[in-house]
C-alpha cells in the first residue's frame, strides 16, 4: 500500500511520458501499451479497489487529483485510467461469487463498461443470453471484463428495471467505431455481444438485486464500500476535464511569456493588459471548477466515513459536476483565444487540451443544464425527477 500523496506524485511523475505519447495515442486511437504498462507499474489501476482485493482503496479526493495530474500529460490516458478504475470499483458492488470470478480468478483484473441498457435478453437455464451493442466503451482495448447495461427480466419478460451484466471480453467483440474530434486516444469503441451466455450471478439490477448484500459479514468494511453508487459514477468523469484545463492554463501562460502579439507593439503577450486580464479570468474559472469538484469529492468521502449524503446533497453533486465541466470548457475556450492561431498547430498541446475538454466536458452525465435542473427540482421540492442517476 502507498501513501495517497505518493500516488498523486506518481501520476505527476508520468506526465513527461504521457506528453511524449499523446500525439501517438491520437494517431493510433488508443493508449500505447508502454503507457498502460507505466500506469500498471505505478499501481494506478487499483485506486478504487478495496484493500481486501489488493487495491489501494484511496479517498475520492485522491482519485480526482490523480486523474487530473494524468490529464495534464494526456487527457485521453487520464480518461481511460479513470473509467477503468471506476469500473473495477463498480464490480465490488456485485455478487460475492462474481467478485471471486473477477478479483480472485482473473490475473490483473481490468474492467470497462457500457452502462446504458442497449440489448435484448432471453432467459435460459442458469442465466440469460445477451445480444447487444454498447457504444463509447472507454478502456475496452485494455480490459478483460466489461460491464454491459441490460434491461432486467421479470418472469422472463423485459421489465422497466435496468441493470448490468458482467461479461469477459473474450466473449465479446470490439467494433472499430471511435472517430471523434477530441479524446481521440481513448479507443472508446463499440462492444458487441452475440448470443453470449451470462450466468445469473453475473447480473446486477439498478435496485441492487443480486448484489452482495452480506459483504459486511465477510469483510471488514472499507470507506469505498459506503460510497454512493450514482454519485461516484458521475463525479469521476470530471477529474480528466479539470486536469486538461489546468494543463491548458500552464501551456498558455508559458507561451504568453515567450510569444508576442502580431501587428501590435507587444513583443510578449504577457505585457498586454488584456492578456493579463484573460489569464486571470481563466485561472479563476478553473479554480471555481476545482472548488465544486473537490467539494463533491468531500461529500463522497464523508459517505465513506459513514455520513451518507441526503437527496438534496446528491442532487447538488450532480450540479457541481456539470457546472464544473461548463466552467472548465469556458476557461479553455478563453485560453485558446489568448494563445492565438499558433495554438491550433498539431504540434501544440493547447489544441489537444481544447478539443479534449470540449468533448469530455459534454459527456451526457456532465451536461450543466441537466445537473442544474436536477438540483433546482430538489431545492424547490418538486416531486419526481428526470433521472435515477442521482
Amino acid at each position: 500500500m502507498y501513501h495517497e500523496q505518493e500516488l498523486i506524485e506518481r501520476a505527476a511523475g508520468l506526465r513527461p511520458l504521457l506528453e511524449q505519447n499523446a500525439a501517438r495515442a491520437e494517431a493510433e486511437r488508443r493508449i500505447p501499451e508502454k503507457v498502460i504498462a507505466a500506469l500498471e507499474a505505478a499501481d494506478l489501476f487499483e485506486l478504487m479497489v478495496p484493500k481486501r482485493f489488493g487495491g489501494q482503496a484511496v479517498s475520492m479526493d485522491t482519485v480526482i487529483r490523480v486523474s487530473a495530474e494524468l490529464a495534464k500529460g494526456c487527457p485521453s490516458t487520464s480518461w481511460v485510467q479513470t473509467l477503468m478504475n471506476v469500473s473495477s470499483w463498480f464490480a465490488t458492488r456485485s455478487t460475492h461469487r462474481l467478485q471471486e470470478d473477477i478479483f480472485q480468478k482473473t490475473a490483473k483484473p481490468r474492467l470497462c463498461g457500457g452502462l446504458l441498457p442497449s440489448c435484448d435478453l432471453q432467459q435460459v437455464d442458469g442465466g440469460v443470453l445477451v445480444n447487444g451493442r454498447w457504444d463509447f466503451t472507454s478502456g475496452c482495448l485494455h480490459s478483460n471484463w466489461c460491464i454491459c447495461g441490460v434491461p432486467m427480466l421479470k418472469d422472463g419478460v423485459k421489465s422497466d428495471e435496468s441493470g448490468w451484466a458482467f461479461i469477459p471480453m473474450t466473449d465479446l467483440t470490439i467494433e472499430d467505431t471511435w472517430y471523434a474530434a477530441g479524446m481521440k486516444g481513448t479507443g472508446s469503441h463499440t462492444v458487441v455481444a452475440r448470443n453470449v451466455f451470462v450466468p445469473a450471478h453475473r447480473l446486477m439490477s439498478l435496485s441492487g438485486e443480486h448484489a452482495d448484500i452480506d459483504w459486511a459479514a465477510r469483510h471488514e468494511p472499507e470507506s469505498c464500500d459506503h460510497w454512493p453508487l450514482m454519485s461516484v459514477l458521475v463525479l469521476v468523469l470530471i477529474g480528466p476535464v479539470l486536469g486538461a484545463a489546468e494543463g491548458a492554463l500552464e501551456a498558455v501562460t508559458a507561451g504568453a511569456l515567450q510569444r508576442g502579439i502580431k501587428y501590435t507593439v507587444y513583443h510578449r503577450r504577457s505585457d498586454s493588459a488584456v492578456v493579463q486580464h484573460d489569464i486571470a479570468d481563466a485561472a479563476m474559472m478553473i479554480d471555481t471548477a476545482r472548488f465544486h469538484i473537490l467539494r463533491a469529492a468531500a461529500d463522497v468521502d464523508r459517505a465513506g466515513a459513514g455520513i451518507q449524503p441526503d437527496y438534496l446533497t446528491r442532487a447538488r453533486l450532480r450540479a457541481d459536476c456539470g457546472y464544473a465541466a461548463r466552467v472548465a470548457c469556458d476557461a479553455v475556450n478563453l485560453l485558446v483565444s489568448v494563445a492565438g492561431g499558433s495554438a491550433f498547430k498539431d504540434a501544440n498541446a493547447i489544441q489537444r487540451y481544447w478539443r479534449d475538454v470540449n468533448v469530455a466536458g459534454r459527456h451526457s452525465a456532465l451536461i450543466a443544464a441537466t445537473g442544474l435542473e436536477i438540483y433546482g427540482r430538489a431545492l424547490l421540492g418538486v416531486k419526481g425527477n428526470i433521472t435515477r442517476v442521482i
